[in-house]
């Protein structure tokens, strides 16, 4: 009996911990700079201050009231030009950019830091800004999570008050027969079994998506605060089982292997890395990093440096947007189409880093990011950096022509070290590392790591055998009894402006063909390179195709290594075809998944592949309009889009936590150099 009063006592005030979890975690709340290590002067691109942020919300509350829901303050990018020809010691043109919800409609606005002016309101079209988990998303938990019409019908499924939990998820631009999907900030609800697994029975699961309450979701209106439409698709009672097991996996829960014997990294002497303000040097590498809570981390200036000064190779990298369509028309998941970070918010959804997420050797960087009301909170321990050998050689050779000769050193390797900055984002259900990967031979890595918990649908069929089985399993894998793992996708679009030796870049397909060889030759088997010079943005729409490989080349327009030939970057990833109609409902919002690559003349607003505001938002925003009027690209200040991802056919070594599948998109220097850079690294 106590512990079933000690239940009804806690478990609904999960849900309040749960919708308070900004508050809670973020009291910290200071107007000082956090995510830097140093206290120097600023750059034009270090992230916004807590200073800075609090006097750019105080402008806009002056104009609007302090009813002003802030969704977003970020550094606005600054004008490059500008930015380019700042100098150490000099004040940074620095504005903020500010997107917020007012009186039912959405504005952006920006305001010169310098200036201490704020632009006009404009009010946003074709879409909408990401959601505020603190303003919107968190409150809307707790109105939902207490509704009584929600209350009975989870009780009518054997979940007692305070054991069921339902979470917003975004709608696109479906449902438009029930709301105005233009104007109205909607989320439709779907609804978990999060009862506890534990002994005493106090506090919930802590795998709280594995047991979905399957068919009732719940449509919702932000701004009126209502409920439009409860859809229960099992009101007859014969439902899909909930009441399984939580598979959980904390510490305890499972019965562990024996610990592997240590092995350890560290660094005795100290780090070989220096971080100033927003600038960090290694090796040869020097660029600047900041936090942003759309874009998380962000990368400008990136190149090597010289005694004759810094030798760009791009000018910043970040991510543009994320795709997760699901592949399933059921009623209650034909809508899941998500973009994470245009939604939600890459940076804002950043976790704490903690235990294996970074060596322990790793230098931990706190972040500045900002509540609905514009108050900046300290988020501790977002990003680390640290060095590691990847436990290859960065080089190496043995001169087997000499073994045995006396006096002759014929083995010769050197030891790699990389350096990486790393945060991590959870968004729902799936956590995503984004590493950026410093190496000495001149390649960028960016590198995506995806792991976390499928996505389940309750399903009643337990094992392939059952009668059911063939028809509930044509969208997914039984990953385990009853839970059904939905076929998706991930995209993600990174944004790489590249300026390799300067602004004035030139973009080549450099083809690998069959070489027709002459009668009598005594190979007829020859390939050889075919250069494509790309001269417009049209023609730069790049889609991979392994039977015709090419060399995707950014080279210098007005630059050559010694041998002659164009100093140049070239970017290589893995392919990732849409495979669905282009005028499907949800890929029509995301048509820059079309290509692997896009190629577009540098602008100053073109940030984001899918367009600036990707919730609720329009058809062929983005990319499709950057390109429109087909602008020539030689000799011009370049930037590359490049699509990554995977097609997610989910499998039972994915449950309960799905082991870390890795993508990367590599920078990598062809004839940049005059030799290996990496060939003086000492013994």
């Amino acid at each position: 009996m106590l512990m079933r009063v000690l239940s009804y006592l806690v478990l609904p005030a999960i849900i309040l911990v749960i919708t308070a979890f900004a508050w809670v975690l973020f009291q910290s709340a200071e107007n000082t700079r956090t995510v830097m290590v140093s206290d120097v002067a600023l750059s034009p691109w270090d992230a916004l201050t807590g200073a800075e942020i609090t006097r750019a919300a105080a402008a806009v509350k002056a104009r609007h009231g302090d009813d002003v829901i802030i969704t977003r303050i970020s550094l606005r990018q600054p004008e490059k030009a500008v930015a380019l020809a700042w100098q150490q010691g000099q004040v940074p043109a620095r504005e903020a950019e500010m997107t917020f919800r007012h009186a039912g409609q959405s504005f952006v606005t920006n305001f010169d830091l310098n200036a201490n002016t704020l632009a006009p309101s404009t009010i946003i079209r074709g879409g909408q800004p990401m959601l505020s988990p603190q303003g919107e998303l968190f409150p809307v938990v707790e109105k939902i999570n207490a509704n009584e019409e929600l209350v009975s019908i989870l009780a009518a499924r054997g979940v007692a008050e305070g054991e069921g939990l339902c979470l917003p998820r975004t709608i696109g631009r479906f449902f438009a027969d029930k709301v105005d999907v233009r104007n109205a900030r909607i989320v439709r609800l779907d609804c978990f079994n999060i009862a506890s697994t534990g002994g005493l029975g106090i506090l919930p699961t802590t795998n709280a998506f594995a047991r979905p309450i399957e068919g009732i979701s719940i449509l919702y209106d932000i701004d009126r605060e209502a409920i439009v439409e409860i859809t229960d698709s099992y009101a007859d009672g014969n439902f899909p089982p909930h009441d399984v097991s939580a598979d959980e996996y904390h510490n305890g829960a499972l019965e562990t292997r024996a610990p592997v014997k240590p092995v350890v990294t560290s660094r005795p002497q100290g780090q070989n890395f220096s971080i100033r303000g927003g600038q960090i040097d290694w090796q040869a590498w020097q660029f600047w990093l900041r936090f942003d809570p759309r874009q998380g981390t962000v990368l400008n200036r990136v190149g090597h440096r010289t005694p004759d000064g810094l030798r760009s190779v791009a000018y910043e990298i970040a991510m543009s947007e994320m795709f997760v369509p699901y592949h399933d028309n059921n009623a209650h998941w034909f809508y899941r189409a998500y973009y994470d970070m245009g939604e939600f918010g890459f940076g804002n959804m950043a976790t704490p880093l903690k235990g294996a997420d970074c060596p322990a050797h790793a230098v931990f960087q706190d972040v500045t990011l900002h509540l609905p009301d514009g108050a900046p909170y300290k988020a501790a321990r977002r990003v680390c950096i640290f060095e590691h050998d990847p436990g290859y050689p960065a080089w190496r050779h043995y001169e087997s022509l000499y073994e045995g000769v006396p006096g002759m050193d014929i083995h010769q390797s050197r030891r790699a070290t990389e350096l990486v900055v790393r945060m991590v984002a959870t968004i729902g259900n799936y956590d995503y590392f984004q590493d950026y990967v410093f190496r000495q031979d001149g390649q960028l890595r960016i590198r995506l790591i995806s792991t976390g918990v499928d996505a389940v649908k309750a399903v009643f069929s337990q094992t392939l055998a059952d009668a059911r089985a063939a028809e509930e399993t044509q969208t997914g894998t039984l990953v385990a009894p009853n839970r059904l793992a939905v076929n998706h996708d991930h995209f993600f679009s990174y944004r790489i402006d590249m300026d390799v030796d300067g602004r004035a870049n030139n973009f080549s397909r450099q083809k690998l063909r069959a070489v027709r060889q002459p009668e009598g030759a005594p190979r007829s088997g020859i390939w050889g390179l075919q250069t494509e010079r790309v001269t417009t943005e049209s023609q730069a729409q790049t889609k991979m195709d392994a039977r015709q490989p090419a060399l995707l080349v950014f080279s210098s327009a007005d630059k050559n290594n010694a041998m002659g030939y164009p100093s140049a970057y070239q970017i290589m990833m893995p392919n990732i075809d849409p495979l669905v109609p282009a005028l499907d409902a949800a890929f029509q919002r995301a048509y820059f998944v079309r290509n692997n690559l896009w190629v577009t003349r540098y602008k100053r607003p073109e940030i984001f592949a899918a367009g600036m505001q990707t919730n609720q938002s329009a058809s062929w925003l983005g990319l499709p309009e950057y390109i429109f009027d087909n602008e020539n690209l030689e000799n011009e200040d370049l930037v590359a889009w490049v699509t990554v991802g995977f097609h997610h056919v989910p499998m039972a070594e994915d449950w309960p936590v799905m082991p870390s599948k890795v993508d990367e998109i590599i920078l990598k220097p062809r004839n940049y150099f005059d030799r290996n850079p990496a060939i003086d690294l000492p013994n």
